[in-house]
C-alpha cells in the first residue's frame, strides 16, 4: 500500500528561474546594425575618401586586369618569302655553224641491167633445151660469167626440164641473187614463167617460201632454176 505524503501547509516550491530568451534581442541587434551600415553608406557616398582611405587604396593591390589589345607588345611580322616568277629569257642566237647529226643511209640496190640490144645474136643451142630458152641461157652466161648450166634432163613430177623449158644456173649465193633479180626484172622479155632460188618461189608477184625438200640442191640453194613459156619470142644478144 502506497504511503501518502501530506502537503505541508504554508510551504510552496519556487518556480524555476526562467532563462532569458536572447533570440529577439539578437535579431533586433542585427537589424539595428544593418540600419546603421545603410546610414553610413548613404551619408558617405557623396564624400571623397579621406587621406587614410586613399593611402589604403594605394597600398592594396587592385584586381589584375588583362591588357587590352592596344597594350599588347607589337610584334614585328616577318614577311613570308614568296617564289618570284622566273623571268622569261630569250634563247641565245643560234650559231652560224650547224652541227649535223650523221644519218645512216641505205644505198638502194642498183637496178638490174637491161638485156643487150647491140652485139651478135646469142646461140640457139644449150644442153638440149628449146631454142629461145638456149638464147636466154647463153645471154645470162655471157653477162654473169656462168659456165655451169643445166638444161634438158629427166625429172619426176611437174618439171619443165624434160620438155627443154627450164635452166639451172649453178652459182654461189651472191651471183645467184644477181641472176634471179635480173631475170625477174626482164621476165616478160625473156618469156619466163617463174624462178626458184634458195627454197623460194617467185612468179613475178613476190617471193614465197617453199616446203623443205631435204637438201641444198633439192631446195635450190646452189643453183637458180628458171622455167620458160613454150614458144616465147625473145631478142637478146651476147
Amino acid at each position: 500500500m502506497t504511503a501518502v505524503i501530506p502537503r505541508m501547509a504554508g510551504r510552496h516550491r519556487k518556480p524555476p528561474k526562467k532563462l532569458i530568451d536572447w533570440k529577439v534581442p539578437a535579431g533586433l541587434g542585427v537589424t539595428v546594425a544593418a540600419g546603421l551600415a545603410v546610414t553610413v553608406s548613404l551619408t558617405s557616398g557623396s564624400e571623397l575618401p579621406t587621406q587614410d582611405t586613399a593611402a589604403r587604396i594605394a597600398v592594396e593591390p587592385g584586381p589584375t586586369v588583362p591588357p587590352t589589345t592596344a597594350e599588347l607588345p607589337v610584334t614585328t611580322q616577318v614577311p613570308i618569302p614568296t617564289t618570284a616568277p622566273v623571268p622569261m629569257v630569250a634563247p641565245p642566237p643560234s650559231s652560224t655553224t650547224t652541227t649535223r647529226v650523221p644519218t645512216t643511209t641505205t644505198t638502194p640496190p642498183k637496178p638490174s641491167p637491161r638485156p643487150r640490144t647491140a652485139g651478135k645474136a646469142c646461140g640457139t643451142t644449150l644442153d638440149g633445151v628449146q631454142s629461145h630458152v638456149a638464147q636466154v641461157g647463153n645471154h645470162i652466161a655471157t653477162m654473169f660469167g656462168v659456165d655451169d648450166i643445166g638444161g634438158r634432163a629427166a625429172r619426176g613430177g611437174a618439171s619443165d626440164h624434160p620438155s627443154g623449158l627450164a635452166l639451172d644456173f649453178m652459182v654461189d649465193t651472191a651471183k645467184g641473187n644477181l641472176i634471179a633479180n635480173y631475170i625477174l626484172a626482164n621476165q616478160k622479155a625473156f618469156g619466163v614463167t617463174y624462178v626458184i632460188w634458195r627454197q623460194r618461189y617467185n612468179d613475178g608477184s613476190g617471193w614465197s617460201t617453199m616446203e623443205d625438200r631435204g637438201g641444198a640442191t633439192a631446195n635450190h640453194f646452189d643453183h637458180v632454176h628458171v622455167s620458160f613459156r613454150s614458144g616465147a619470142k625473145v631478142s637478146v644478144t651476147c
